[in-house]
């Protein structure tokens, strides 16, 4: 490897190492209001697909309505940027946040399941919580 190559291979394994420390501190201090922005953020921006998808994970089962929304939000951008992800993981996430009691979260969670069918052609059945609607497939 030449020079230039291997200073930005270091500097992008730097940044990496960086971006892992800062996801410790956050998810760490549990922190909704701080959770909220920077799971978007981070879905947004990473280059280390993995650590945004666990993260991901990790915020879609928070005892924060919003922050799990976010978190769907969060996977929608990750199958656009990366075009694909961990289906077995965020698959069953999405359909369990599709049948939350939260509006919020079923919203973002059929906006990711759109965007996962877009992206990575997964199927979803879409089940509303509001037992005056039907059943749909997506």
């Amino acid at each position: 490897m030449g020079g230039v190559e291997w200073g930005e291979c270091w500097a992008e394994r730097r940044v990496g190492v960086e971006e892992a420390r800062v996801a410790e501190g956050v998810l760490e201090r549990d922190d909704p209001v701080e959770l909220m922005d920077w799971i978007v953020e981070l879905a947004s921006e990473s280059a280390d697909r993995d650590l945004a998808e666990s993260c991901c994970a990790r915020l879609a089962r928070h005892r924060n309505a919003m922050v799990r929304g976010n978190a769907m939000l969060g996977f929608g951008h990750l199958a656009r940027r990366f075009g694909r992800l961990d289906a077995h993981r965020v698959k069953r996430l999405v359909e369990i946040a599709l049948r939350e009691r939260s509006e919020y979260v079923r919203a973002q969670a059929r906006s990711a399941a759109e965007d996962l069918r877009t992206f990575l052609a997964w199927e979803f059945e879409v089940i509303d919580a509001d037992p005056d609607r039907a059943d749909q497939s997506m």
